[in-house]
């Protein structure tokens, strides 16, 4: 059965352009990786948002786009829009560009669709930073990568772990034809995909891995942005900042990169596995694909309610469930980490504060420890009700990038970064996610993430630097981060995948 009906579908015509039309089936077996290989694979253009472990309230979902009919790529004043035709405007204001576009689409509601049914999924670099405050340009551009790369989808297969049902949505526009004959095209479109997944086999040959993580720098032939020396020096200039009070923490990140032969989505089939995390995506823009592991939210908006979820604070899982609550005990009652932690909820109170309501700020969960596959974190829940004269956009611009991996106060640390961190960041704490049809947003933080171009893997990881850091533990720190990336590019080069 599709909803709504096309009767129903008729009597909507004149509340909006887009009426997203859909069928639910069982999810059985099927995964985002079955789905996309039954389907004809990754040349097909997909784009994907998985959910991999976490838990209802945020990794209930995950979200496959499918062909997309327009592509949103910006790079300083200049942005490329391509759907029937490609045209390159200038402007001073990219986001306000993209808003504009956004604005075009007006959705009608449709009973029983989840958060995302159709609209962009892809990313903001961290350089949309920019946008927002004047920044010194010292760090060099050497990827020379879009600051805004978008795709639009209108055929969505949407994934409910937790109902264990699979949707398949096609978006009726209304401004391409008659209601009944687009019906009929969405419910074709619908049927086609089903039909193919009920009619093709796949066979999951990516084994589980189980064993140790730790990754051997003799395992990769690979160049960093800084030397440990270097990386020394720039957290005892950071630490100087501190002492003088021109700022209370920064992050500080190091680059590796190292070559790569292997198909990228194999890259990701490999990592979700090894390090399943509820912010996870991979996206093929054809000439750079982006494999992401993030753990952390950066902002979701859904029915005028604003959330932002910062993680600070980390430690190994034990080899044990006694050994891994007794390390959740010793991060939980850290001084330093605690007193980090509240620092960064309080920078992330005033974010949201700048767009919500009056008094509708609150911290719903505060210092809760949550588990993923091979790490335990601090993390905390703020949320407000958004003002009435804010929009996705607004939001964007008042917490982006991210405090927990920019540091407080957030511009000072920003500036800070750009003179001590020798290349741009690129997609590296920038946000990948969804803008849906309405004014639904959801975006991560571009940690536990690979960029990779023309035959090489970006792996980017930081570490937060306070006062009594000691410098020449920092860099291992940051690398630690990053093992579950480097483990995955050591897997599947070396051909121990299967």
């Amino acid at each position: 059965m599709y909803f709504p009906t096309k009767e129903e579908a008729e009597a909507m015509g004149e509340k909006g352009n887009i009426i997203p039309i859909y069928r639910k089936i069982a999810l059985n077996d099927e995964t985002p990786i079955s789905v996309i290989e039954k389907l004809g694979g990754d040349d097909k253009e997909f784009f994907l948002l998985e959910s991999g472990k976490g838990p209802e309230n945020i990794a209930r979902y995950s979200f496959l786009g499918y062909q997309p009919f327009m592509t949103f790529r910006s790079k300083g004043n200049q942005i490329n829009i391509k759907n029937e035709e490609e045209r390159i405007e200038l402007t001073d204001d990219p986001l306000q560009k993209l808003s504009e576009l956004m604005d075009e689409y007006q959705p009608v509601k449709v009973d029983g669709l989840p958060k995302f049914y159709g609209g962009g999924i892809g990313c903001f670099n961290y350089d949309v930073g920019r946008f927002f405050e004047e920044l010194p340009t010292d760090a060099e551009d050497d990827l020379e990568l879009p600051e805004i790369y978008f795709t639009f989808t209108d055929t969505v297969i949407v994934f409910d772990h937790f109902a264990d049902e699979l949707l398949v949505i096609a978006n009726m526009m209304l401004d391409e034809g008659e209601i009944n004959e687009l019906y009929d095209q969405a419910v074709e479109r619908i049927d086609w995909i089903i039909d193919q997944l009920e009619e093709n086999e796949y066979q999951d040959e990516i084994k589980e891995f189980t064993g140790d993580l730790a990754f051997n720098e003799d395992d990769l032939d690979y160049e960093a942005s800084f030397s440990r020396e270097e990386f020394a020096n720039a957290v005892r200039k950071a630490k100087e900042y501190i002492k003088a009070g021109d700022i209370f923490q920064v992050n500080l990140s190091v680059r590796v990169d190292t070559p790569i032969t292997e198909d990228p989505f194999t890259v990701y089939k490999v990592l979700r596995k090894l390090n399943p995390s509820p912010y996870m995506a991979y996206l093929n823009f054809g000439d750079l694909q982006i494999v992401s592991s993030s753990p952390e939210l950066l902002v979701r908006s859904l029915d005028g309610v604003v959330e932002t979820r910062p993680i600070a604070g980390t430690r190994p899982r034990g080899k044990t469930k006694k050994e891994t609550q007794a390390l959740a005990d010793e991060l939980i009652n850290h001084p330093k980490e605690r007193a980090e932690h509240i620092m960064l909820v309080d920078l992330e109170r005033n974010d949201l504060g700048r767009v919500s309501d009056y008094g509708t700020v609150e911290v719903d969960e505060l210092m809760v420890i949550e588990e993923y596959s091979h790490v335990i974190h601090i993390v905390s829940n703020v949320r407000g009700e958004l003002h009435q004269d804010k929009d996705r956009f607004d939001i964007l611009r008042a917490a982006f990038p991210g405090g927990t991996i920019t540091g407080a106060p957030k511009v000072r640390t920003m500036e800070i970064i750009e003179e001590l961190e020798p290349v741009r960041r690129g997609p590296y704490t920038g946000s990948i996610g969804f803008l849906g049809f309405g004014e639904e947003m959801e975006l991560n933080i571009v940690i536990r993430t690979m960029v990779i171009k023309d035959g090489r893997a970006y792996i980017q990881a930081g570490a937060g630097i306070v006062d009594d850091s000691i410098p020449e533990k920092e860099y291992e720190e940051s690398l630690k981060k990053a093992e579950a990336l480097l483990k995955t590019i050591t897997l599947v080069e070396k051909g121990d995948i299967k």
